[in-house]
């Protein structure tokens, strides 16, 4: 096979369908490339003029081959283009093709400068060998592999298979350091990377320093970290804390894991994610008895109505089998057998009241039986409704228009990002919660995790909260019942954590493959586990002792308070109408004496 058919075959075999070529190269060769090319179904686009070169953008949505002629003038152009653009990675099938035989001085000298890192897809190719190369660190010296000389398509399609990925064959990164920093919000808390007695502060660090440890011992580099106390925000274009460490280049890695943010994507890259995080609104649901009237509640309204027809029937036959008495009897109970004294004696019997009446007939005596029996088995249910009813808490609450519309006071965990998910949210409802009951309070709507979790033990109040943190305070103070009585609602969905890395960094794949690698071991999961609280469980169920407060016995104290009133009125509508009656007979006795005194005119 001759030379162009090798060139062509190269990056056929790597699945290559767009091919950008430097060459200085006769124009009839230049069109025997072309034309081979296009056979292959390969577009071939030719770059002769070393002093206007094109973007290499390290980044597209396609693969491309690069084709370079190193023996032509100014190809050192091109290698520093690449270079400071980042154009050696993965994404770029590099070939550098030298008519010489192969000499690694020459080669090391070539590219003295060239920043092909562990991402890189460079090959080399002599007239007689062909080589793959990167460096470890930029500083660090080239590392050759042979790959053999260059053969037919079909040879080389079987080199790429039996050949490690990149991943794989350069997991030796040869002891070298990498800048990375770490975040430390709180460095008055923090007694260092096993202690677990503050696991709610600076949790995501804590995850991720044992697992960037794991990958460091795997790949085999070490860490030149050092402390900042923010992960980064974004000011006139600039990012502070890590991120503006990264965007200014000063750091390769952050031992650490951060949100994935559109404005962070642009000024650094992530490697992988870490853990899944949720902030919930945590509180305790109110008691029925402070969203409803809890005497109400035990019967459904047809069991009401049910009731009331029962009882008012009971009442009205007993007032009938009363005029029946009174007329064929001489039962001494039957007068008092009223319309009014019937009804009483019907609320009564719901009220378990007894009554003095003792009528003779029969059937009275069954009817008022029957009455009280199912009294006894209509209180019996109502009774014991109300047991469990104060026992449950109410499910009042259930999404963020309800937490809105609630007289539940609203708190957010102190956090870095305490503002901004609730400032961004495009959600109405949760843009309406933030502006009516977190935008008044100002700084007091921001409390400590430990504070937060402590005012929803005591009180009605509603605390957005990372979960984690939350259930670690939760499983240290909260007794079994009050862990039952917890309800959560999703206030927004919290974007991925992931662990960030230089822009264009050559280190990338390299510590997401690892770093996956951890997730389907377990490794990720095991550590997750251990600095990450899972929720508490609910073993005291619905049982226990449950104090009844003035809250739930407040309609029953709304009614005696009305009957009371209702009494006093109609007391002083009582007397005054007895003082009218009086006043007009005393105005009638006068009359009638003249009239009997003196006769009719």
């Amino acid at each position: 096979m001759d030379f162009f058919n090798l060139l062509i075959a190269f990056f056929v075999s790597k699945k290559l369908t767009l091919l950008t070529a430097f060459l200085c190269w006769r124009p009839e060769e230049v069109t025997e490339l072309v034309k081979l090319g296009r056979e292959a179904g390969v577009r071939v686009r030719v770059h002769l003029d070393f002093q206007r070169l094109p973007a290499l953008p390290a980044y597209r949505t396609f693969r491309e081959g690069m084709l370079l002629d190193i023996r032509c003038d100014n190809s050192s152009r091109v290698l520093d283009t690449a270079s400071s653009e980042r154009a050696f990675n993965l994404r770029h099938s590099w070939l550098i093709i030298d008519d010489s035989p192969f000499n690694v001085t020459y080669l090391e000298n070539t590219l003295e400068d060239t920043l092909v890192l562990p991402d890189g897809d460079v090959t080399w190719a002599s007239s007689d060998l062909m080589v793959d190369i990167y460096r470890v660190k930029d500083d660090q010296p080239v590392v050759v592999t042979s790959l053999g000389a260059m053969k037919s398509q079909i040879e080389l399609e079987r080199l790429w298979a039996r050949l490690p990925t990149a991943v794989t064959r350069r997991k030796n990164l040869n002891n070298v350091y990498l800048k990375s920093a770490t975040i430390i919000t709180q460095p008055q808390y923090f007694k260092g990377w096993n202690d677990l007695s503050n696991r709610q502060i600076d949790t995501f660090p804590k995850v991720t320093y044992p697992l960037l440890m794991l990958c460091g011992e795997d790949l085999k580099f070490r860490f030149n970290l050092k402390q900042v106390d923010l992960y980064g925000e974004e000011h006139n274009g600039s990012f502070d804390g890590l991120v503006g460490l990264m965007q200014r280049g000063e750091l390769e890695l952050g031992v650490t894991s951060m949100f994935l943010r559109g404005d962070r994507w642009r000024v650094v890259h992530f490697c992988a994610e870490t853990v899944e995080l949720k902030g919930n609104f945590l509180f305790r649901q109110p008691s029925r008895s402070a969203v409803s009237n809890v005497f109400a509640l035990p019967f459904s309204r047809g069991v009401w109505l049910a009731l009331a027809a029962v009882f008012g029937a009971a009442a009205a036959l007993l007032t009938l089998f009363g005029a029946v008495a009174r007329r064929c009897t001489t039962d001494a109970a039957a007068p008092r057998l009223t319309l009014l004294e019937s009804f009483t004696y019907s609320v009564g019997t719901i009220c378990q009241q007894g009554s003095d009446l003792a009528p003779q007939l029969l059937s009275v005596r069954v009817l008022m039986f029957c009455t009280l029996l199912a009294s006894l088995f209509a209180f019996t249910s109502y009774s014991a409704k109300i047991v469990a009813i104060l026992q449950a808490p109410s499910d009042a609450l259930q999404t963020v228009a309800d937490l809105t519309r609630s007289p539940m006071d609203l708190g957010v965990q102190e956090t870095t990002y305490k503002r901004v998910y609730f400032a961004e949210s495009t959600d109405p409802v949760t843009q309406a919660l933030y502006r009516r009951k977190l935008l008044p309070l100002g700084e007091r709507a921001y409390l400590s995790v430990v504070d937060g979790i402590a005012r929803v033990r005591t009180g009605l109040f509603a605390f957005q909260v990372e979960e984690s943190s939350a259930y670690d305070i939760i499983s240290k103070t909260y007794t079994e019942r009050e862990k039952c009585g917890l309800k959560e609602i999703k206030a927004f969905t919290l974007p991925m954590v992931a662990v960030p890395v230089r822009k264009h960094s050559g280190y990338r794949d390299l510590l997401g493959a690892r770093l996956r690698w951890q997730r389907e071991v377990g490794l990720m999961d095991r550590f997750r586990r251990i600095w990450m609280s899972a929720k508490p469980k609910c073993d005291a169920g619905s049982g226990g002792f449950v104090s009844v407060g003035l809250a739930d016995v407040l309609p029953a104290a709304h009614v005696l308070l009305a009957g009371a009133l209702l009494a006093v009125l109609l007391l002083l509508l009582e007397r005054l109408a007895r003082a009218v009656t009086r006043t007009r007979a005393a105005r009638l006795i006068p009359c009638a004496d003249h009239v009997a005194n003196h006769g009719i005119l």
